[in-house]
């Protein structure tokens, strides 16, 4: 039985995300954000992500509503913007903001 000369890696190398690849761990993915007028105060930028599943601060003026986060997802599913202001209590024209977001993440 021959021995390694050489200390083996156990593990793979990192893999390297392609410049336009738009991933969550890349360095240049931005967070997504939104400008939205909720309970008739004044129009504010709001995160559409989980705060933590961001790697930098991107948007760090940009508020975290976890309505706002939960039509985000469920817009990405599929779900039209009169559906999500009824289940969620948003307004219509944030629904369809959050909607017209969410399709653009997956044009």
């Amino acid at each position: 039985m021959r021995l390694l000369t050489h200390r083996a890696r156990l593990s793979a190398p990192t893999r390297r995300c392609p410049p336009a690849a738009g991933c969550k761990r890349c360095p240049q993915y931005a967070c997504p954000h939104v400008n939205l007028v909720l309970d008739d105060g004044p129009e504010r930028t709001y995160r559409l992500d989980d705060p933590s599943t961001c790697p930098r601060p991107y948007a760090a003026h940009a508020a975290y509503d976890p309505r706002v986060h939960l039509a985000y997802i469920l817009a990405q599913q599929g779900h039209d913007a009169h559906w999500l202001s009824r289940f969620t209590g948003l307004p219509l024209p944030a629904a369809r903001r959050i909607a017209g977001a969410a399709v653009l993440s997956h044009a």
